[in-house]
């Protein structure tokens, strides 16, 4: 990304309000294509997959009866009383009738359907659903395949939504900003590529019959309370001693700074990128001495040159990260200045060249903080054990008392379960396999060079 002008950074203010600041340790950085709207970030890429689930519709009721108040008698008189009374017993009457008259019609209907669509039957009563010559496709067939072909997966998908309901009561304030975070994530594409969002979301992503950006909220919604049940579950099995361990080492302390990035592209190299953060330098050290000069200078310079679009708004300003999810030459950078000082040399990271001021560092207490260690600790253990999601799954299922009744899907999930165990051991062999042949390699070198 080339540098952004002052002029461009404010013609794209409003369209870049309600984008989240990514650089932030709880954000998770989204994926992007070459050509679509990027945003850089110091915090490291997370990746977070969604299973397509059935979408919900909603139907909106355009019609509705307005319902007018009955004028009250003023002065009360009998006879406007009886009148009154007489009118609503009629008004009831005629409604009675006409429901009559309307059930009767049903029962009529459905009689007269059912003689019409009689379903063929073969001579042991199986229904025949369609036919060729020579093969009758019946409904029990028909069933079998379904079943066997997709009637596991089904059934575990609407019991793991159940499970995620109760289990999961309510949201974070995380975790509805990571909701938002994704819907402006695909709303942005869908602008990108100059189409509807419903044509968007069918087209490019293959979501169907999501037709408004509600509704795919709660698609997004609905399909994430499944993976934070699933964290929730890995975030309970995990040991007290394991967490504090985690506390000490990552979370223990927050810092805030402001921040410059001179991000390094297929347009700036890497030296052109290094010398631009060595000029803002320059520039801060000419007020350095003046505390509120600096800081102000700071913003100005943050706001004109920065390339993280997610803070430079706010003159580069980064607020309560934790070692956790960043990038760890900018969070050891930031950790080593005192208060009101910045680096006198661009700090590098996978992102480019920073500057960085020091605001504050203060300590995070492990009880505020526990709830999100357990989550990122058991995000770290799916991604490092590919098995976790299946086995963890199966045992949060027991814990709801799942029992199988059909003998088939049965049989396919155990399966299932046998099959992801494999999967495992055989990716671990493999990975013992090439040790030995990276270790047999050293030694072969070792005894060449001795030999020599």
């Amino acid at each position: 990304m080339a540098k952004t002008s002052n002029s461009q950074k404010k013609t794209t203010k409003s369209a870049s309000k309600g984008t989240k600041k990514t650089t932030a340790a709880n954000t998770k950085k989204v994926a992007q294509a070459k050509k679509a709207p990027a945003t850089k970030s110091v915090t490291k890429a997370n990746n977070e997959s969604f299973e397509k689930v059935e979408a919900v519709k909603v139907e909106k009721v355009t019609d509705t009866k307005k319902v007018t108040k009955s004028r009250k008698d003023n002065n009360g008189s009998i006879v406007s009383k009886a009148k009154k009374s007489i009118q609503d017993n009629w008004q009831r009457r005629k409604e009675f009738v006409i429901s009559i008259i309307v059930i009767v019609i049903l029962v009529i209907m459905i009689v007269l359907l059912a003689f019409c669509k009689r379903v063929p039957k073969l001579k042991n009563g199986e229904e025949v659903l369609a036919s060729v010559k020579g093969l009758n496709v019946t409904a029990d067939k028909f069933y079998t395949s379904l079943k066997n072909s997709y009637g596991t997966t089904d059934v575990m998908n609407q019991i793991d939504q159940f499970i995620a309901n109760d289990y999961v009561k309510k949201f974070t304030d995380d975790d509805n900003k990571y909701i938002d975070q994704v819907v402006d994530y695909y709303k942005q594409y869908a602008d990108y590529y100059g189409v509807s969002f419903e044509d968007f979301l069918s087209q490019y992503v293959g979501i169907s019959g999501v037709t408004s950006e509600k509704e795919f909220r709660a698609y997004v919604k609905k399909d994430y309370k499944k993976t934070l049940a699933l964290k929730k579950y890995i975030g309970s099995t995990i040991s007290e001693k394991e967490l504090k361990k985690e506390y000490e080492s990552n979370y223990k302390e927050k810092l805030t700074v402001r921040h410059i990035l001179i991000e390094i592209n297929d347009e700036v190299k890497e030296e052109d990128a290094k010398k631009q953060a060595e000029d803002l330098i320059k520039q801060l050290d000419e007020v350095k001495d003046n505390a509120d000069e600096l800081e102000k200078k700071f913003k100005e310079l943050a706001y004109d040159n920065s390339n993280d679009s997610g803070t430079y708004e706010d003159g580069g300003l980064f607020k309560n990260f934790t070692k956790n999810g960043v990038d760890e030459a900018f969070y050891n950078a930031s950790k080593k200045l005192k208060k009101g000082e910045y680096t006198k040399e661009p700090v590098k990271s996978q992102y480019g060249y920073h500057v960085i001021l020091k605001v504050s560092s203060k300590t995070a207490k492990y009880k505020d903080v526990k709830e999100k260690i357990k989550k990122d600790l058991a995000e770290k253990k799916l991604n490092e054990d590919a098995t976790l999601q299946t086995t963890a799954w199966d045992e949060l299922r027991k814990k709801y008392k799942l029992k199988i009744n059909d003998s088939d899907v049965k049989k396919n999930y155990e399966k299932t379960l046998k099959d992801a165990t494999k999967k495992e051991d055989t990716k671990e062999e493999s990975k013992t396999e090439e040790s030995k042949e990276e270790n047999k390699e050293e030694n072969s070198s070792s005894e060449t060079k001795e030999a020599e």
